[in-house]
């Protein structure tokens, strides 16, 4: 049998060794949930990027094709503005239509239907805690996303 003594000896150390083994347990933990998170802020970005994309292209073809490059600029910046300080530096790389002014003036005077499509090309800047000192980039991650919608566009008559 043991006595008091050791049993209070014994106990002490099993206090000991759990705290040793918590702090283990930590210094593991904490570094895994931080790339977890910065993982999880890249994906979401990326996923931002592609819909931002998107809806910029969307955008962009609904009016005069001449001018897509402007309504999906708009798109842009209102993703800029709402976004977060780590997502909110999407940039609109290009915006092509495959329709031309001269396509339009040809129309003139009488005007009709034109179709096309509009591709834009976004690109994000996404900036994460950990992977950054990890990889010792200097420079953020950059990832860019291509869209085409398709449009008809009516060029109007302007015959008198």
């Amino acid at each position: 049998m043991t006595s008091a003594a050791e049993r209070w000896r014994f106990g002490k150390r099993r206090r000991g060794q759990s705290l040793v083994e918590l702090c283990c347990g930590v210094m593991v933990l904490v570094p895994i949930v931080l790339v977890l998170f910065d993982l999880t802020v890249i994906v979401l970005g990326v996923q931002l990027n592609d819909s931002t994309c998107r809806e910029a292209a969307r955008v962009a073809s609904l009016g005069d094709p001449t001018t897509c490059n402007i309504r999906a600029q708009a798109v842009i910046n209102r993703a800029n503005t709402s976004g977060s300080s780590m997502l909110s530096n999407f940039v609109l790389v290009q915006c092509n239509s495959t329709v031309s002014a001269g396509d339009i003036t040809a129309m003139q005077p009488y005007g009709g239907p034109i179709s096309g499509t509009v591709s834009v090309i976004t690109e994000v800047d996404i900036r994460p805690f950990v992977v950054h000192i990890v990889y010792q980039g200097t420079s953020p991650l950059k990832f860019r996303s291509s869209q085409s919608y398709p449009f008809t566009y009516v060029v109007p008559n302007t015959a008198s």
